[in-house]
């Protein structure tokens, strides 16, 4: 009493049903969380990041357009009510607009193709976001495994979404089998020839203020230990890939 009103968060689950003309990807909708919130949470660097180790790319990078890391941050949402812009308004997200949105991008998704919906590429942005101030495993499942398909195909903008998800996320709330994933995801991504995901995770450890002790697997220890121990190294090898 006397004090702001807080913010409440509660979980909605949703019938499970099948969409008109969905292929497999499309099939999961019905098993996607809806929620019900009374004030989205704040955050300073809002939903376009811009914070000092938010690096991102523009949707649909493929392979033969990608080089390691890009300075250009990812873009913000204009004030236009896009689905996504209103889910994270205050009383925005409900049950019903979720799963509508989660839908239209699947289908959108499976109409133009993986790693080409525009669609797709905003809820990639929405659950990197949101994710992070309210955890849930089946949008952080249904995240993950449709990056991996888009970046199967040469596509980056999902895993480094999903990177910047890990990279902030964590940092909001520690989550040991998050960070066994941040983990296993960038040492393939890195054994791939790429760096976000490497980048990401310096950044994460780099940045982060709890400053407890966190085991870290050897080989990703080893090179934040010899080869990639500032921003610049980054940016150097960048420099090298390009030429």
């Amino acid at each position: 009493p006397g004090g702001p009103e807080q913010g409440r968060f509660f979980a909605a689950s949703a019938p499970r049903k099948r969409y008109m003309g969905e292929a497999h990807a499309l099939s999961r909708a019905g098993h996607s969380f809806g929620w019900v919130m009374g004030n989205s949470p704040a955050e300073s660097n809002g939903f376009g990041e811009s914070g000092a180790h938010s690096i991102g790319s523009s949707p649909g990078s493929k392979a033969s357009q990608r080089v390691a890391t890009n300075h250009s941050p990812a873009k913000t949402f204009p004030t236009f009510q896009h689905p996504s812009h209103a889910l994270l308004e205050e009383n925005g997200f409900t049950q019903v607009s979720y799963i509508k949105f989660y839908k239209r991008c699947m289908k959108d998704r499976l109409e133009k193709g993986t790693g080409k919906s525009d669609e797709m590429n905003t809820l990639f942005r929405f659950w990197s976001y949101f994710l992070r101030s309210h955890f849930n495993g089946r949008m952080y499942e249904d995240f993950k495994r449709l990056a991996l398909e888009d970046a199967s195909a040469g596509y980056y903008y999902g895993t480094e979404c999903l990177f910047r998800f890990y990279s902030y996320g964590l940092e909001t709330k520690f989550r040991q089998v998050l960070y066994s994933d941040f983990e296993e995801l960038t040492l393939k991504e890195y054994s791939a020839g790429q760096l976000y995901g490497l980048e990401k995770f310096w950044a994460f450890h780099y940045y982060r203020k709890d400053g407890g002790h966190i085991d870290i697997h050897p080989r990703l220890k080893e090179l934040l230990e010899t080869k990639f121990t500032c921003l610049e190294d980054f940016r150097r090898v960048e420099d090298m890939n390009s030429q």
